[in-house]
């Protein structure tokens, strides 16, 4: 079970569909694997219910109806993965290649974490831009190799991040496979991976980190 987890107003706010897409996600795949979640996302799912069943009934146009029905028969847009790769969402392929991914993510990546295009700025810290991007919202996957760090950091914004394989300690904690972790303009830290294996975090950010250490302030200006 995790030991980390989404604040109560963003479990509400994934409870009411009022998230981008990547931030949706992120929560989604955490809900995955945490029970204590789930259980708070299913409460206020009830009363976001009970809300609408007190709530006045509005008027709505006589063709929203048709329109909506009219919506469902049309084909289901191609994913970028699956243009690029050729392999359909749901296939056995796709179930083959993705099966230590949260479900949420299969859809959106389809092959092993190995396999990826990683890129980055050295051979221990690589990245992976999602294809979820997108409402102001970045999405990325992060490997640091066994035993090795990210540089001193802080955030101009909020990042939201999920362990999905390994784990990685900074000096507020150490986090594994599950945890749900907030850093905003107020953290300033170094994650570390553990020494026995790679560690990947799923990472959805609403503005670019900031290097605080005397290297790193050079690399800002390239950093998105």
């Amino acid at each position: 079970m995790a030991n980390y987890h989404p604040s109560d107003e963003l479990l509400m706010s994934f409870s009411a569909g009022q998230m981008p897409d990547a931030l949706g996600i992120i929560v989604a795949c955490h809900l995955e694997k945490c029970i204590h979640c789930r259980q708070h996302a299913a409460l206020y799912d009830r009363l976001g219910g009970e809300i609408l069943m007190n709530t006045e009934e509005a008027p709505v146009a006589p063709q929203l109806l048709d329109n909506l029905l009219c919506k469902l028969d049309l084909p289901e847009p191609n994913s970028a993965n699956e243009s690029q790769t050729g392999t359909a969402p749901g296939s056995r392929s796709e179930i083959q290649a993705v099966k230590n991914l949260p479900k949420p993510l299969r859809r959106f990546v389809t092959k092993e974490f190995e396999q990826l295009p990683w890129s980055g700025m050295s051979k221990s810290i690589k990245e992976f831009v999602l294809p979820i991007s997108g409402n102001g919202y970045t999405a990325k996957f992060y490997k640091i190799s066994a035993g090795k760090e990210l540089p001193v950091h802080t955030h101009k914004g909020n990042e939201y991040t999920l362990v999905l394989d390994g784990s990685f300690s900074d000096k507020a904690g150490d986090y594994h496979q599950g945890d749900f972790i907030l850093a905003d303009s107020h953290t300033i830290h170094q994650p570390k991976a553990a020494n026995d294996g790679d560690c990947i975090c799923f990472a959805v950010m609403d503005a670019p980190i900031k290097m605080t250490g005397f290297f790193g302030r050079m690399l800002n200006p390239f950093l998105k």
